[in-house]
């Protein structure tokens, strides 16, 4: 067996994100800027959960979105920033007729069947310039990415996080909803 050196960290020495490094760009293989939840444990809350509560601790984070799942680990639907978002907040609470306090994620939440999914096979060679036409094209700001052979949600895509590893801003238009669409 071979013994392994260890010694201290010097007060130079600081703790690195992924998106302090530039070494990405609209070229590189966009599998390489996947949340691969075969690596990575995904962020999750309770549909139940309370919404406001939900958001402090997604703040606190440092995320931009969770998955919702079920008690039994399922995906049920998307939470982002955007849907906790104080527009969508008054809108929740004026159409369920609750008071701000009541809301849960499910109120605000992307239903699973909502959520815009690419195949991981489809993936395979494509580059984050590709994936960002797509989004773009389609109003969408995340996707999930389906292992269809296995039939595993592997992954989310998020337009932000793109952004965020190019230090560059990417600008999705997003489809308008039927309640941003009342509001107009």
């Amino acid at each position: 067996m071979k013994q392994l050196p260890l010694s201290r960290l010097e007060r130079q020495d600081h703790l690195v994100n992924p998106y302090e490094f530039s070494d990405w760009t609209e070229r590189s293989p966009v599998l390489s800027l996947m949340k691969d939840f075969r690596v990575h444990q995904p962020h999750t809350v309770h549909p139940d959960a309370d919404a406001i509560e939900a958001a402090r601790l997604m703040s606190m984070e440092g995320v931009t979105e969770k998955l919702v799942t079920d008690k039994d680990g399922e995906l049920v639907g998307l939470l982002t920033r955007d849907e906790l978002s104080e527009q969508r907040i008054l809108i929740a609470q004026t159409a369920l007729d609750v008071r701000r306090h009541e809301l849960t994620v499910s109120d605000l939440m992307r239903p699973r069947e909502d959520i815009p999914v690419v195949d991981y096979e489809a993936l395979q060679g494509a580059l984050v310039v590709d994936l960002v036409n797509t989004l773009r094209e389609t109003g969408e700001s995340h996707c999930l990415v389906l292992d269809r052979i296995e039939h595993q949600i592997r992954g989310l895509i998020s337009v932000a996080d793109i952004a965020s590893r190019l230090h560059q801003p990417l600008a999705v238009k997003p489809k308008i909803s039927i309640a941003q669409a009342v509001l107009s």
